[in-house]
C-alpha cells in the first residue's frame, strides 16, 4: 500500500519527472499509450491516497499536494509545524519535519529524499546535501 508497483513508478517518473510524452514512454517500454495513461492515472490516485492516509495518521491538515511531482506538505495539528512528504521510488513516502534538518543524524535518509527529488524534477542538483534540502523545501513551499 505504501509503494507503487515498479513499472507504475517508472512510467510516472519518465512522464512527470523527466517531462517525456506518453507516446514516447509507450514506445520505449513497448506498451500502448492507453496503458501508460492508465498507469499514470492509477499512480496519481495511489499517491493521493498515501498522502491522505499520512495526514490522517499524523493528525495533520493538508497544505499542498502535487501527486504529479510526488510530494505533499502537511501541517501537524498537535505541533503546529509543517511536514514535507516526498515519495521515494521503491521505498515509499519519506517525511522531513519543519523543526529542523540534522544532517549528522539522518544523512542517509536525507540523501534518499534528495535523490528522489532529483528524479521527480523538484530540484536541479544535489552536490551539497544541505543546500539541496533547503532548495527542495523552498520549492515545496512555493
Amino acid at each position: 500500500m505504501w509503494r507503487l508497483p515498479r513499472r507504475m513508478e517508472e512510467i510516472a517518473l519518465l512522464v512527470y519527472g523527466r517531462g517525456r510524452r506518453e507516446v514516447e514512454v509507450a514506445e520505449e517500454l513497448g506498451v500502448s499509450r492507453q496503458a501508460v495513461n492508465k498507469a499514470l492515472k492509477e499512480a496519481r490516485g495511489r499517491l493521493a491516497e498515501m498522502f491522505l492516509s499520512l495526514a490522517e495518521i499524523l493528525d495533520a491538515d493538508i497544505v499542498k499536494v502535487d501527486v504529479k511531482r510526488g510530494y505533499a506538505v502537511l501541517r501537524l495539528r498537535q505541533l503546529g509545524e509543517k511536514a514535507y512528504v516526498v515519495y521515494v521510488p521503491q521505498k515509499g513516502p519519506r517525511i522531513l519535519f519543519e523543526r529542523g534538518v540534522e544532517l549528522e543524524g539522518g544523512r542517509a535518509s536525507y540523501q534518499e529524499v534528495v535523490e528522489a527529488a532529483l528524479k521527480w524534477g523538484l530540484i536541479r542538483e544535489a552536490k551539497d546535501l544541505g543546500k539541496a534540502l533547503r532548495e527542495l523545501i523552498a520549492m515545496m513551499e512555493s
